[in-house]
Formats: C-alpha cells, structure tokens, sequence
C-alpha cells in the first residue's frame, strides 16, 4: 500500500514539472483520453453500452493521472494549459478517426432508381449477397414513376455495397444516413 502511495506521489511530481517531457506526457495523455471520451459516446449512441462502459474505465483513467494533475499547477505554469487545450481538441480528431475506422452501428441505405429493371438488378446483387431489402413504387419530382429501394446494413460494409450500386446500376442515386435499430437486428433486417 505504501509502494503504491509513493508511486501516486511520483507521478503528481513529475506532472507538476515544467520539462519539456512533461509536456509531451501531458499533450499525448490528454489526446488519448479525449479520443477514449469520444469513442465512449460513439459506442454508447450506437446501443454497445458495455464497451462504452470499458472505454469509461480507461478515460477515467487518463482523466485522473493527466488532467487533474496538470490543472493544479497551471497558475504556476501557463502553457500546461495551452498544452491541455491543444490536446483535447487533438483528441476529439483522433476520437472521430478511430471511431470511423471502427464504423460501428447500422446505417441505412436508400437507392432511387429511374426504371423497375435498374431496381431488380440492383436487388437482386445485393440479395444474392445475403442483404434483405425492400423496393418500393415511388413518384420522382417530375411525376414519372421510380423506384426507391431501403436497406439496413451495418456501416463496416456501406463502402463495399455502394461500389457493388455503382458498378451494376451507376445512374442510381444513393443516400447513406446513419440509424439505430429500436430491437435487435432479426434475419429480415440484417445481414450478420
């Protein structure tokens, strides 16, 4: 317990230093924690509570050893401050980045097609794929009718889709929003 203790006071005296490593600590800690936070509300948006709740521990963390640290000298030391600001706007960057590499959650994908033909093809690669969708008779702005097909897809694989749209029917137009589903994916929805 006293090691402990001893370690803890170690680390509030090197944070209250004003060397240029503290600094670099200081800015590097605070990113990663700013990009933990940003992660943590993406995951929890999206409906994964739990691993929200897993980055939770490592923000709080970061949060505790870096910026509380930091913050009780800054009268002393201005640029620490500068520093944090830096970093936490660094960090909400990264956040954003990792969390689009992760692409988690659903997205739902609307295609507008000019003919019932352009709509089938498209329907019929994307089901051959294992992707369940729904067409549906629509009027476009001139009145002539369209078709307007709507899908569920989980976002690691909106890229990939919309190329596969391009390829076979490049005249449609195709609209990406992000969703949430209100109950778990089922096998009409999604494919796993």
């Amino acid at each position: 317990m006293q090691r402990e203790e001893e370690n803890v006071v170690k680390i509030a005296e090197f944070l209250t230093g004003n060397s240029w490593i503290v600094y670099v600590f200081i800015f590097v800690g605070k990113m990663i924690e700013v990009a933990l936070a940003s992660l943590r509300s993406q995951l929890i948006h999206k409906g994964q509570r739990v691993y929200g709740g897993i980055v939770a521990l490592f923000e709080y963390t970061f949060w505790i050893t870096i910026t509380a640290s930091a913050i009780s000298g800054f009268r002393d030391d201005l640029l620490k401050v500068v520093i944090l600001i830096l970093a936490f706007s660094c960090g909400n960057i990264v956040g954003s980045f990792i969390e689009e590499k992760l692409a988690l959650g659903y997205s739902t994908l609307t295609g507008f097609f000019t003919n019932e033909k352009e709509a089938n093809l498209a329907a019929e690669t994307l089901r051959q794929r294992g992707h369940a969708l729904t067409i549906l008779p629509s009027l476009g702005m001139d009145n002539k009718q369209r078709f307007t097909m709507i899908t569920s897809i989980m976002r690691k694989d909106v890229h990939a889709i919309i190329k596969t749209l391009n390829d076979v029917v490049p005249e449609a137009v195709i609209v990406v929003s992000q969703s949430q589903p209100s109950k778990q994916p089922s096998k009409f929805a999604i494919k796993k």
